[in-house]
């Protein structure tokens, strides 16, 4: 009686571990950049709230300013400053600067897990920019009718 070996060689084992090592390496910085858009498209969302409720705080008083002719800050809009408000890591600081009886600035800085990735702003005119390509030396870009959160 004859046994028949079967199963699979060692150097066969280690051409699988090597392809799905390189399918690794390539899939997971991408995934990395998936997660980082993904956060930064849930910041921009609050960023839109957080200006309904400006446009709201206007409506209601005529002005952005409190009846003392100080500016509004983001704790007068329920607001705690960062980005998530709530679980997980802080993502993003945000800054309202600018304010005048007619105007603001929202800045979302980046910190955490999404340091580097540019400073987001919007403004009272729904203008809106993301700095991609100053994601190291920080400073934010200016808004303007042309600019948009793509980075374009």
């Amino acid at each position: 009686m004859v046994r028949t070996v079967r199963g699979f060689t060692l150097i066969e084992l280690m051409i699988v571990v090597a392809i799905v090592g390189i399918l690794a390496a390539i899939a997971y910085p991408s995934y990395q950049e998936h997660v980082r858009k993904t956060k930064r498209t849930d910041a921009q969302a609050d960023m839109m709230e957080l200006a309904n409720r400006l446009q709201r705080y206007k409506i209601a008083n005529f002005t952005f300013l409190k009846p003392n002719g100080t500016a509004i800050d983001l704790a007068d809009l329920g607001h705690n400053g960062t980005l998530p408000q709530s679980g997980g890591g802080v993502l993003y600081n945000l800054a309202l600067s600018n304010v005048t009886a007619g105007t603001w600035t929202l800045t979302a800085t980046p910190t955490g897990g999404q340091l580097g990735d540019g400073d987001i702003v919007l403004n009272h005119r729904g203008e809106r920019c993301w700095d991609k390509g100053n994601k190291t030396t920080g400073g934010a870009c200016v808004p303007s009718a042309t600019s948009n959160w793509d980075g374009r």
